[in-house]
């Protein structure tokens, strides 16, 4: 018992002494403002390797597979210096020039810096193969023009029997108001 009791102590005695060495150079306040809502189309194109995709290559199958759907996005925080905090969430219709179109879902935590750099990561669900998860991490650069946005990203996701590599393109438009 007192072990623990002398361990608590410890780490609060760190936990201080850490939060005053951080100066006010270095600190970046977070901004209090409501969170933003924007929302958006996007289209790109899938490419399928690993075990899957050489299958589809001996079937003398496509690897590449087309994407189209909509992206929401909500932007929880800023900083002084411009980065912010997103959740986004992104619905895509796969395959949909062949007899079977693939829908997928993604939820990814993320950032965006200043300059539009941006990355991610979270679940994904699909109904290929009858329905599968996996992880998908995501990076790209967004551009803003007015209360418009720009994003350019690529994904992998990566799984059991198949690793898919995904480029998107866009538009994303505040939905709230102002």
């Amino acid at each position: 018992m007192k072990k623990s009791t002398l361990l608590i102590i410890a780490m609060f005695a760190l936990i201080l002494n850490a939060k005053s060495q951080i100066s006010p150079s270095t600190y970046t306040p977070v901004r209090k403002e409501k969170s933003i809502k924007l929302a958006g189309p996007r289209a790109g194109l899938t490419y399928i390797g690993g075990e899957l995709g050489q299958q589809m290559k001996d079937n003398k199958m496509s690897q590449y597979i087309s994407q189209v759907g909509w992206q929401f996005e909500t932007r929880y925080f800023e900083t002084r210096d411009g980065l912010q905090g997103l959740i986004e969430t992104v619905i895509l219709l796969g395959a949909i020039e062949t007899a079977q179109p693939v829908l997928s879902a993604s939820a990814l935590v993320g950032f965006r810096t200043r300059q539009g750099f941006e990355a991610g990561i979270g679940p994904n669900i699909s109904t290929a193969g009858g329905g599968t998860s996996s992880l998908v991490i995501a990076f790209g650069h967004t551009v803003k023009n007015d209360n418009v946005y720009i994003p350019v990203n690529f994904a992998i996701v990566p799984g059991a029997s198949a690793v898919k590599y995904t480029f998107l393109l866009g538009f994303i438009l505040r939905s709230d108001k102002d």
